[in-house]
């Protein structure tokens, strides 16, 4: 017996059997038999080796998953990762405009800050810092007698003169003249001049010098200017010792923005802590541990023009619910020539003085101030 095989996975596949005997006797069908027999290995076995290939290619297919194919939800949701959104880019263009030099909105400051710059350029002269005073008469409600010996209760005038000088100087200046950092000194002087009775002392001085970063932006945003932003350190003191000394450090930071006709500033300050006195006339402990509590913790300014009337009102407050404390101040003025204005003042609250931080007080004066805007 002849057999045609073919092995597949380790299995022996009969194809069919072929008698020998048969084969044999007769040579010529014999040898056609054969050769019929081979072919037919032959197709078997390509027809068993494609079906093999075409098997194994379908499970591999199978076991791919294919690639997860995005739905028209999923298309919309995610823009071109090189394609802007509209926000972003308004947002670009108004911090472009805000910061080229091509300046949309006129600032009631630009006269000041114009004149600061060429004063910061000369190096033989120095820039008025905050107002500059003079108010040769003035009534306040309750002075503090406590700061010169010989003054009392009964001997105090009511009316004295209160004067203000304030100056600056740069440090050092970045490019545009206006940037860099400078160093302020602020004086205010309180003097009793009408009283003959105690030889007219000056009931009480208050010295303020300070060090701050000045950051001229002149940004235009939404047809305001943001000017500048002042960050720096900051010392007042009355210059006495025991009982009668008052001071306090304080970090600040300024923001100053305007329009056409009036500016506007924000000020907010955090005082630096100092040792509790261990007793009462301690000269390194704190000599007013509750001066945050009178004066304030902030201060907001605003500055209008009226025809040829200027208004600066300031007003600064604890930020206290429970006990608010804090003061208000307005100062008119009317011009007198192109330096000097009229100067109409008055106060009300606490910190008029460091002497009466924690005694509410009311003033008024009337004298002359050096142009400030």
């Amino acid at each position: 017996m002849f057999w045609c095989s073919r092995r597949s996975n380790n299995r022996t596949v009969n194809f069919f059997s072929v008698s020998y005997a048969k084969i044999i006797p007769n040579k010529g069908t014999g040898l056609k038999t054969v050769s019929t027999c081979l072919n037919s290995v032959w197709a078997l076995t390509l027809f068993y080796s494609s079906s093999a290939v075409a098997q194994a290619n379908s499970s591999a297919e199978q076991e791919t998953p294919p690639p997860a194919q995005k739905t028209k939800t999923q298309e919309q949701e995610i823009p071109p990762s090189n394609a802007e959104s509209e926000l972003i880019k308004s947002v670009k263009k108004v911090v472009q405009e805000a910061n080229d030099e091509n300046r949309t909105t006129k600032s009631i400051l630009d006269k000041r800050e114009k004149s600061v710059k060429e004063s910061n350029a000369n190096p033989f002269s120095i820039s008025q810092y905050r107002q500059n005073y003079l108010l040769p008469i003035t009534h306040v409600k309750a002075p503090n007698p406590i700061s010169v010996d010989g003054l009392t209760d009964e001997n105090i005038d009511n009316f004295e003169a209160k004067y203000q000088i304030s100056v600056s100087m740069p440090l050092y200046l970045m490019d545009d003249d206006a940037s860099g950092v400078f160093f302020g000194m602020t004086l205010i002087s309180f003097w009793q001049v009408y009283n003959d009775e105690t030889s007219k002392p000056f009931r009480e001085n208050n010295y303020e010098p300070e060090v701050y970063y000045q950051w001229q932006t002149d940004w235009d945003l939404f047809n305001y200017r943001f000017n500048q932003f002042n960050v720096g350190l900051n010392h007042q003191s009355n210059g006495q010792s025991g009982l009668k000394s008052r001071s306090w450090n304080r970090i600040y930071a300024t923001a100053i923005f305007s329009d056409v006709d009036s500016f506007y500033y924000l000020k907010g300050w955090y005082r630096l802590p100092e040792d509790n006195k261990e007793f009462e006339l301690d000269p390194t402990g704190d000599d007013n541990p509750d001066i945050t509590d009178f004066i304030g913790r902030a201060e907001f300014g605003y500055g209008y023009n009226i025809g040829k009337v200027n208004l600066l009102t300031k007003l600064t407050n604890n930020l206290s619910f429970n006990t608010n404390r804090g003061s208000i101040e307005f100062n008119l003025t009317y011009p007198i020539n192109d330096r000097y204005d009229w100067l109409l003042q008055y106060f009300n609250g606490y910190g008029d003085s460091l002497i009466d931080y924690n005694r509410h007080q009311q003033r008024i004066g009337l004298g002359i101030q050096l142009k400030l805007f």
